[in-house]
């Protein structure tokens, strides 16, 4: 059986969302049956109040009734303002058993017709008919009547309302009791919203704390929670925790390993040196560089982070100004102006030793392959780290450049100069959920474009 949320498709709604939604029909609901009921009650009530007062007004009649020579007398003087009004919607009349007149009150003249004595007029509840185009209440009885000389007669005593006056007064109740129920749930839903935001405020307290360790300002889900919700955050803790020890693990072995055969490689390199040169001494060397080109290639993998989940941000001017700085004393022979351009507040988001790798591979290829002159630029643009690296050499034609990126994600693949810190930047690139594109660049050579979400 599909739930509210599954049928009208709101499951991606907040949890506020569908609480207040649910609170809402729920008010709407009660509200509408105590609408419903309440008006029954008033206008089954308002009924019964009529049929008493009728009936009193018949018994009243009743008494006030005199005998005058075989005949019924109603005397002029009833005491009752509505029987003497012509518009107060009340009728009186008394009839004989052959349902011609005997008397009528000044309100009733208003009617041409008289009551009809077919109709089971009643004492014990009100019945209803229409009376000249009017729907009237009826309440009435016929009474025998002992005259003098053991005359008796029968006459019917006959009371009768409009039903506009009582259907007014349950009208004017309606609308005041929808005002009120209007008011009051109107109230309380601003009530149930205070008390909802005290509610939920342990709920976005756990999603700022969430927010920051995602953002990499904190190491942990901190702070004092609820007993339902300390289940659900001590277990994040642990996921955060075991994460990072995990990584630290697959680190430190990727780096171990590399390095342990870096030095046997070494050795080996050295007595293939040591040996004439041949044709086998030849592929031997070409295997054994490629291998050493892979420790290398996995040791600068090995300092890579998994992107932003538990690092920080960091300051990106420090950082470019070391690479800057190592990269104008290396190539210093070659006289190449390396530049930047970077905004003092502008910051990477993920970690530092990320940030180094990826700009200076780019600057470091840049290097290798410009004339004369190398441009860093960093900036913030449309919610991004963007990072433009020029340069002034022969630049990349246009069909090259997706397979140089595609090759760079495999070392066996690669190009001099352009494999190993590719494939690095690559990876740090993926780990972000970022991207890169080669373009022409204003220099006249090759301009390497970065793009990673500040937010993502």
């Amino acid at each position: 059986m599909l739930s509210i949320f599954e049928y009208f498709e709101l499951k991606s709604w907040s949890l506020k969302q569908r609480l207040t939604v649910v609170s809402s029909v729920i008010l709407l609901v009660a509200f509408s049956i105590i609408f419903f009921a309440t008006q029954s009650a008033y206008k089954t009530a308002s009924k019964n109040r009529l049929q008493e007062s009728m009936t009193a007004q018949v018994y009243a009649l009743m008494a006030v009734a005199n005998d005058d020579q075989g005949q019924i007398f109603i005397p002029d003087i009833l005491r009752n303002e509505r029987l003497e009004n012509l518009s107060s919607g009340l009728v009186a009349y008394v009839l004989d058993e052959k349902g011609l007149l005997i008397w009528q009150s000044p309100s009733s003249e208003l009617f041409q017709s008289l009551p009809d004595i077919t109709h089971p007029f009643s004492m014990q509840k009100i019945t209803t008919s229409d009376f000249e185009g009017r729907k009237m209440f009826w309440v009435g009885e016929s009474v025998i009547w002992e005259h003098h000389e053991q005359l008796e007669k029968v006459y019917y005593f006959i009371i009768g309302e409009k039903q506009s006056i009582l259907y007014s007064a349950v009208n004017e109740f309606k609308t005041e009791i929808l005002a009120w129920l209007s008011i009051s749930g109107l109230l309380l839903l601003i009530v149930f919203a205070y008390a909802l935001n005290q509610t939920l405020m342990p709920l976005k307290t756990a999603q700022t704390q969430i927010e920051l360790v995602r953002m990499g300002e904190g190491a942990a889900v901190e702070g004092d929670f609820p007993e339902e919700l300390i289940p659900l955050t001590s277990s994040i803790n642990q996921l955060l925790d075991s994460e990072a020890r995990q990584k630290n693990r697959f680190r430190d072995s990727l780096g171990n390993l590399a390095h342990s055969l870096k030095t046997p490689l070494a050795i080996l390199k050295g007595e293939v040196d040591k040996q004439e040169i041949d044709d086998q001494d030849h592929v031997m060397r070409d295997q054994i560089e490629r291998i050493n080109d892979i420790v290398k290639y996995q040791l600068n993998r090995s300092v890579i982070s998994s992107g932003r989940t538990l690092v920080k941000t960091c300051a990106v001017e420090p950082e470019v100004l070391k690479i800057v700085d190592a990269l104008r004393k290396v190539y210093q022979s070659k006289e190449v102006a390396i530049q930047y351009r970077i905004a003092s507040d502008t910051v990477f988001p993920g970690d530092a030793g990320d940030l180094l790798e990826l700009v200076g591979n780019l600057a470091e290829n840049a290097c290798k392959w410009t004339k004369s002159v190398v441009v860093v630029s960093v900036k913030h643009k449309e919610g991004s780290f963007c990072l433009y690296v020029d340069d002034d050499g022969p630049g990349i034609a246009s069909e090259n450049r997706e397979s140089i990126l595609n090759r760079g994600k495999r070392l066996d693949q690669s190009t001099e100069g352009q494999g190993l810190g590719l494939s690095i930047v690559m990876d740090i690139i993926n780990n972000y959920r970022g991207d890169i594109v080669i373009e022409d660049s204003a220099l006249g050579g090759a301009l390497f474009k970065v793009m990673i979400p500040l937010d993502s």
